[in-house]
């Protein structure tokens, strides 16, 4: 008596019409609208959200921004006690990051093409 394996087939499934009926509509119709989609012009206003850019903008330059500042700076140098300098790296790089994000965030929001 002999033990033999016969390994599975893999039969090759036709490919179903009315998916592929479905995609090329889907396709169709996205291309349509694309097509057909009016201008967006993008506002021009923002005075509406003056009042909290001015206000978080005073807490990353304030006392509350350079708490966090400071508190960063100190879990660096905790960090770099305890021999892990990648968080020690990070934690030293948020900090600057928190302190000049006023700065940065100006930069992206003021730059012309």
């Amino acid at each position: 008596m002999t033990n033999t394996l016969q390994l599975p087939t893999v039969g090759v499934t036709p490919i179903d019409n009315k998916k592929l009926t479905c995609g090329a509509i889907l396709l169709a119709s996205f291309l349509i609208t694309l097509l057909f989609s009016m201008e967006t012009i993008a506002g021009s206003g923002g005075a509406a959200f003056t009042s909290i850019w001015t206000e978080v903008s005073g807490w990353a330059d304030g006392v509350p921004g350079k708490i966090i500042t400071l508190l960063a700076f100190f879990a660096a140098l905790f960090n770099v006690l305890k021999q892990n300098f990648y968080m020690a790296i990070g934690a030293f790089l948020g900090g600057m990051l928190l302190s000049q994000s006023v700065t940065i965030i100006n930069v992206f929001l003021t730059g012309t093409v």
